[in-house]
């Protein structure tokens, strides 16, 4: 240091006295420091910048002492009584760490709180002293620290993740800022302002300890307070503005430095990993897309599509429908899509859906609403969703696996009681399906219900192709393997009572009889499978319980008699239908005999009436106004995106993983 040229000497040299310093600035609670020796301002940004200090912030005229440390000494040097310019570097005495510690034992004299700013960063006076008010809060809270925002766009930056791309990392805006909490507890964060409570700073350790840069003698130092019980406090609603990249706004100490760091305190890394994992972080990246500036990034929908296979069957064919209706629905939801790379070869997704955004098999990037077209069948896929979309919604088929249980692990009821408990919403293809959930798991008030159904228009179950089939002799029966399905029992029974009708049983491996011919589920080449349906001259669909029975709309849709086992599932769907075919209950061996035989004749059927939940005029639900329903249940939770169930599920999902650990 050029003595020379400081207005104000160091330690004891040419300058006022402390006591002088004491009797004038008594009122004022904090110190500055300033370390703007490593930044690379040039001459005329540095005049610029401490002009601002004493202007437009005002800083020089309410805190008790402003240290700064430079590399360069300014042309012009502000006129202020407490300020205290020290150059650091090669060719002065002192390097910027001796500054920091000059500044920590002028507050300690005097029991002030200290205020460190790592770079050109100017916080304002209101901001300093919102922060200070917040030691009140509690003894041990002994840093505290402001957001910050990009001053370009007045975005708040992240907190710090070294693992996360930062440009691929959302930042939020002010109205969403106003969403989280008044503060957050963490380890110690290094940040360009961060305010050192007055306690701490008396007992911090004043000889140094080698390290290369100001960065890691404070992170160090914040190491040792916390080490000794202390916190810190970030304060999510005081927020400085500044045109810093992030780089310097969250500063990361040099690695000899952290090298050196680590081998004295070996758990400042579990301090990072805390920072790294606070719900907070995850919670602000899905924030910021509920309350994105802009509705193109706002309204951002993804639809899970992993419950669909590489095959044909009931759900991979409610989900390519809904995915119809939203390619065909205007919307202002920019849609994503996530799929097995199997199933998006199988159904040709990349060339059916061009406009949709597909991610293949992994899940990236963050959505206001995830939307799992199917039941969730395992946590992990329920947390994933979670960690990326600010609202979690899920589209129940049906409850069969939960009621039959061989077919599912333990696991399926703890995990739907939690889906229950902590989604945002739920989509039913049925009321049955609905009933059927809501009787078995108790939701929580604030989940969102609709009915969505699929798809009950006729024209889009018929291939044209197949439409002029020629009407045969077979009896067709639908399912697969499955007790609920009946399948084999089924079949049987008509074998016993129509052994000279040629009967095709779809979903078994093994035909009964000579006039039986089996096609297992899943490969049937969908061509075919319409000529099948077409032609039969009776399709029978014997299950137990279904959530909304696909192939029993689609043998409608074909004029097909289709006979049923009775069911309140089959009630609604034929009053939400206007379809050519017949839908023909049976509650009995006899009555199932008697509808398939009645037929066969071309006598007339017992069939439910179609229609009656319809208007005058009025059309079956398309796939577009399924989708559409999917859209209306998004919107409706847009209109309270307050959070709170977020990071309620948050905290349920974290004791899992603690209890899983």
């Amino acid at each position: 240091m050029n003595n020379d040229r400081s207005p104000i000497g160091f330690d004891g040299m040419k300058g006022t006295t402390a006591k002088d310093e004491s009797r004038e600035i008594s009122k004022l609670d904090y110190d500055l420091f300033i370390n703007l020796a490593h930044t690379g301002i040039c001459r005329s940004e540095l005049s610029q910048y401490l002009e601002a200090l004493i202007g437009e912030v005002g800083l020089l005229s309410v805190a008790a002492t402003t240290t700064v440390a430079l590399a360069k000494w300014p042309e012009e040097l502000p006129q202020a009584p407490n300020l205290r310019i020290l150059t650091v570097g090669p060719d002065d005495s002192l390097v910027a760490s001796d500054a920091l510690y000059y500044a920590i034992r002028g507050a300690a004299r005097l029991g002030r709180h200290l205020v460190v700013v790592l770079d050109s960063v100017l916080p304002a006076n209101e901001v300093l002293h919102r922060l200070i008010e917040e030691f009140e809060r509690d003894p041990l809270f002994g840093t505290v620290q402001p957001r910050f925002a990009d001053a370009a766009n007045d975005h708040v930056w992240p907190l710090p993740d070294p693992k996360q791309e930062i440009d691929r990392c959302p930042k939020v805006t002010r109205a969403g800022l106003a969403v989280l909490s008044a503060y957050v507890i963490t380890p110690e964060l290094l940040s360009a302002c961060v305010v050192i409570r007055n306690e701490v700073v008396r007992e911090m350790d004043h000889t140094g300890h080698g390290l290369s840069s100001v960065a890691g003698e404070l992170r160090l130092l914040l190491c040792q307070a916390r080490r000794r019980g202390y916190r810190n406090l970030v304060i999510n609603h005081a927020v400085i503005a500044s045109p810093l990249p992030y780089g310097r706004i969250y500063v990361v100490p040099p690695k000899a430095d952290l090298d050196m760091l680590a081998m004295k305190y070996p758990d400042s890394a579990l301090a990072d990993v805390w920072n790294a994992n606070l719900p907070q972080r995850k919670f602000e990246a899905v924030l910021a897309r509920a309350y994105a500036d802009h509705a193109s990034e706002r309204l951002s929908l993804l639809l899970d599509c992993r419950g669909m296979q590489g095959l044909h069957n009931g759900t991979s064919h409610a989900i390519l429908g809904l995915l119809n209706g939203f390619n065909e629905l205007n919307s202002a939801w920019q849609i994503s899509v996530l799929a097995w790379s199997a199933a998006i070869e199988f159904h040709r997704l990349r060339e059916r859906y061009p406009k949709f955004k597909l991610l293949v098999d992994h899940l990236e990037g963050t959505y206001t609403v995830g939307v799992l077209l199917n039941q969730p069948w395992s946590l992990p896929v329920v947390d994933q969703l979670h960690r990326h979309s600010f609202f979690v919604a899920f589209n129940m088929l049906d409850t069969i696996s939960w009621d039959i249980l061989y077919v599912c692990d333990n696991k399926l009821d703890a995990l739907w009681r939690f889906v229950a408990r902590f989604a945002d919403g739920f989509l039913y293809i049925s009321q049955f399906t609905r009933d059927r959930f809501n009787a078995r798991f108790a939701l929580h008030a604030g989940v969102v219900e609709r009915i969505s159904y699929l798809s009950l228009a006729a024209d889009e179950y018929v291939d044209q192709d197949a439409a002029n089939e020629p009407v045969g002799e077979h009896i067709l029966i639908f399912g697969n393997d499955y007790d609920h399905k009946d399948v084999r029992r089924t079949l049987q029974i008509l074998v016993d009572a129509f052994p000279f009708n040629k009967i095709v049983a779809i979903g078994i491996e093994s035909a009964v009889a000579p006039n039986v011919v089996v096609m297992p589920s899943g490969h049937i080449d969908q061509s075919t499978l319409h000529r099948l349906i077409a032609s039969a001259r009776v399709i029978v669909f014997p299950s137990f319980y279904e959530g909304f029975g696909m192939p029993v709309v689609q043998g409608l849709a074909y004029s097909r008699p289709v006979i049923v086992r009775q069911s309140p599932l089959w009630n609604e769907l034929a009053a939400q239908l206007r379809s050519p075919g017949a839908l023909v209950p049976f509650d009995s061996v006899a009555s199932l005999v008697e509808a398939v035989g009645c037929a066969l004749a071309g006598l007339p059927l017992k069939a439910l009436p179609q229609g009656a939940n319809l208007g005058v005029g009025e059309s079956p639900l398309r796939w577009r106004d399924c989708a559409q329903r999917i859209i209306d249940l998004a919107d409706e939770l847009m209109s309270s995106a307050d959070g709170k169930r977020w990071q309620d599920r948050e905290e349920a999902l974290q004791t899992i993983r603690l209890l899983g650990a």
